[in-house]
């Protein structure tokens, strides 16, 4: 568990911390696949789904930017929750455009 939290840029934390964070992070995702699912509207892939797209892109957003990262002056948090939650974005939009 600590080299998957390192992977993707936490820092070794207590089990109980862990479990909020990613209750946080859950949460804080389906919030956002419900309101995908309500912009979308018939593009969508429904709020489980669109969950999941975010979810995946907003790992992956930050797994790249903690590898490939660009140094600049703000802070890492900030800056890495910004690239999680554009990049989960922007995987499921680009989903829902290339969706036939």
């Amino acid at each position: 568990m600590p080299g998957l939290l390192k992977m993707i840029g936490l820092p070794d934390m207590p089990m109980l911390s862990v479990v909020i964070v990613l209750t946080m992070i859950v949460l804080s995702a389906l919030l956002i696949g419900w309101l995908a699912d309500l912009l979308l509207d018939e593009a969508g892939f429904g709020v489980m789904f669109n969950t999941g797209i975010t979810l995946v892109g907003a790992f992956a957003g930050a797994w790249l930017w903690h590898r490939y990262g660009i140094p600049t002056r703000f802070p890492a948090e900030a800056l890495r929750a910004a690239i999680a939650t554009g990049s989960g974005l922007l995987l499921l939009i680009a989903m829902a455009v290339i969706r036939p």
